[in-house]
């Protein structure tokens, strides 16, 4: 440090003596200043890089040109300095992109990069997350990552796959995340799906068995966390048996502690034990079972704590009961289940009390306003925590970063992985999953009958158009040779009718017009669409607006019902549950073969569909579909679907 005063003070030589004077001794201070802070810890910095390194941001939008918050829909593809700046003044821990953030893999490494870059020290390198489940929760371009068929089609291959096909998809998002950049993913989910109305997670979930769910969640965690991603299993301690989405609103399970432990808890004590995934996720729900203590709301009201603010469930189940030594990270704090009843900085300060480690998502940023805003938010929360409070929290945030891969691994993914064998499994998972839960086992139409040249005529009743055109693409890549040989929306030989914006009196729907088909394919998708699926928060006013544009769920049910009633006797019926399996119940007297195919995804721009693929190939060809129920059917009869066989 001498030989670098001495060089600086030869250099004001030729300056004014005041002036050498008043720079000798600033560059004496600073340089003191520096040697203290060096050998003695400052309370302040310590803190703040603390607190920054305990929140993860989300950077989905950002308008320089300070458009209001909630109107702001320019997508993040490259970092604004502004939010560098932000990140690295703050010592920010890390962040989470969405689909909008994601659009190429040459734009994705370039965005990544330029995020690594704001870390304020080489062993706090940054956390980096997306929701890259599988399924309808993905967030990579499908042309480079596929997002697969989702967790319960997972669920219905293991009567002949095991966990295998599982443990190939964690390889691969997980090769394909770092190869971008990406280094945490908030996957796999391990809810029980124990109710049927769940409107948030089941398909999401591998189905309702707790021995089938652990044995899948701790395959695909530990294949994941070996590409060189942190796994977050989800999201504790369950959001399986819930109707009410806590994006939306706030859910209560009111079962009772053995039932909580045996059901609900049980797949994160099991991967745990056995995978030792690095984060585990919490759940905006209240369990009075667990923690029936209160909280006063915004509104002046006491709420039972949710599972989130909670030290009981966190602190004395979690760490201590169950042992995990790694992150507890919350869902984002956006979500209505948290923000229509705290503050942010009441949920931030009431989750770390609790003893998560990472607030995700816990202070909106989309202008220079909320910047600002933010500023005077950290202030605020370097002011009320106490330094000794976050200590162990941050030890623990900085353990699991030393061992972060940073680099990504193309070289690798490109080998073990290129496009048309990730393409492969994605078709092979759809074939492996879809499962008739009844009617007869062979073809509508057997070789000989389409060879004889039959006039057959077919109906398509699907949820919208875009599933109308992605079946008949399926259909025609059988080479099925039926009547007329193109088919197209709206044509008098084939129709396919969009339940969405069917009228009740439509004269395409009455017994007459429906005397003229052989066979009549309806699907229906239920639930409909989560924020979580569509992203997040943001896209509460795109979901109501497409609320209003459409039929209800209900009206499109009662329109399968009466289609499928005002058939003639010896037309064929096949009822799809394009999403859960759960409303077939309502169609077993109406359908002479049901199909559960888990995944109702479309590609807009070619009208790809893998699991549209598979059930065209179970329909038009004489072969059994090997997938089984991961979850119980009730039917009205009484009896029950049998759901797959649970490993032991």
């Amino acid at each position: 440090m001498i030989n670098q005063m001495v060089n600086r003070f030869d250099k004001l030589f030729t300056q004014p003596l005041s002036i050498v004077v008043l720079i000798c001794l600033s560059i004496i201070i600073v340089e003191l200043s520096g040697k203290v802070y060096a050998n003695t810890p400052d309370t302040h910095i310590d803190k703040t890089k603390m607190l920054g390194q305990k929140l993860m941001l989300d950077l989905r939008y950002f308008c320089p040109d300070d458009t209001p918050s909630k109107q702001c829909k320019q997508p993040v593809t490259e970092l604004p300095s502004e939010l560098s700046r932000l990140l690295s003044r703050h010592a920010i821990g890390g962040v989470i992109l969405f689909a909008e953030n994601l659009v190429t893999t040459t734009q994705i490494k370039k965005l990544t990069a330029q995020i690594h870059a704001t870390a304020i020290d080489h062993d706090l390198p940054m956390f980096i997350a997306v929701d890259q489940e599988g399924g309808r929760v993905a967030r990579l371009p499908t042309d480079y990552s596929p997002a697969f068929s989702g967790n319960m089609a997972l669920g219905a291959t293991y009567a002949k796959h095991q966990t295998q096909l599982a443990s190939q998809v964690a390889e691969v998002i997980g090769q394909d995340l770092l190869a971008m950049g990406i280094n945490v993913n908030f996957a796999p989910t391990v809810d029980v799906n124990a109710n049927p109305q769940n409107p948030v997670i089941n398909v999401r979930s591998f189905g309702e068995s707790v021995p089938l769910v652990s044995a899948f969640g701790s395959a695909f965690t530990q294949t994941l966390q070996a590409q060189g991603v942190l796994a977050a299993i989800k999201h504790f301690p369950g959001h399986g048996d819930t109707h009410v989405d806590s994006h939306t609103g706030l859910p209560q399970v009111i079962h009772n502690k053995a039932t909580i432990m045996a059901q609900d808890v049980a797949p994160f004590a099991h991967i745990i034990a056995t995978a030792q995934p690095s984060f585990v996720m919490t759940a905006h729900i209240q369990f009075p079972a667990l923690d029936d203590s209160t909280l006063i709301t915004t509104k002046g009201e006491k709420q039972i704590r949710p599972a989130t603010l909670s030290r009981p469930i966190l602190t004395d189940l979690l760490r201590e009961q169950l042992k995990f030594d790694g992150l507890i990270v919350t869902d984002a704090l956006d979500m209505a289940g948290i923000a229509q009843y705290f503050t942010p900085l009441d949920a931030v300060l009431e989750t770390f009390n609790a003893g998560a480690d990472i607030a995700l998502m816990p202070f909106t940023i989309r202008n220079h306003q909320d910047i600002r805003e933010f500023a005077r938010f950290m202030s605020a929360l370097s002011t009320t925590i106490n330094l000794a409070d976050i200590e162990d929290s941050f030890a623990r945030i900085k353990g699991i970063k030393q061992h972060l891969t940073i680099t990504g691994l193309a070289t690798n993914t490109d080998k073990n992985w290129p496009v048309v064998r990730k393409q492969q499994l994605a078709a092979n998972i759809a074939k492996a999953s879809v499962t008739q839960v009844f009617g007869a086992t062979k073809a509508l139409f057997s070789a000989e009958e389409l060879n004889a040249g039959t006039q057959m005529k077919i109906l398509l009743v699907m949820p919208d158009e875009l599933r109308c055109a992605g079946l008949n693409h399926a259909i025609k890549a059988q080479q099925i040779d039926i009547n007329p040989t193109q088919i197209k929306l709206q044509t008098d030989g084939l129709q396919c009718l969009s339940t969405t914006t069917l009228a009740p009196a439509d004269p395409r729907i009455t017994m007459q017009a429906l005397e003229q088909y052989d066979v009549v394919i309806a699907g229906d998708i239920s639930p409909q669409v989560s924020l979580i699926e569509m992203g997040g928060m943001d896209d509460l006013s795109a979901l109501q607006a497409l609320g209003k544009r459409r039929n209800s769920l209900a009206l499109q049910q009662q329109l399968l019902k009466d289609i499928l009633g005002n058939v003639q006797p010896d037309t064929h019926t096949v009822f799809v549950a394009l999403r859960t399996p759960y409303i077939i119940n309502e169609f077993t007297e109406l359908s002479d073969a049901a199909y559960a195919i888990y995944d109702y995804r479309v590609d807009e721009t070619n009208l790809h569909s893998d699991s549209f693929n598979a059930l065209a190939l179970y329909l038009f060809n004489d072969l059994a579909a090997p997938g089984v129920l991961p979850v119980t059917i009730p039917f009205r009869n009484g009896s029950a679907a049998i759901p797959a066989v649970s490993p032991r």
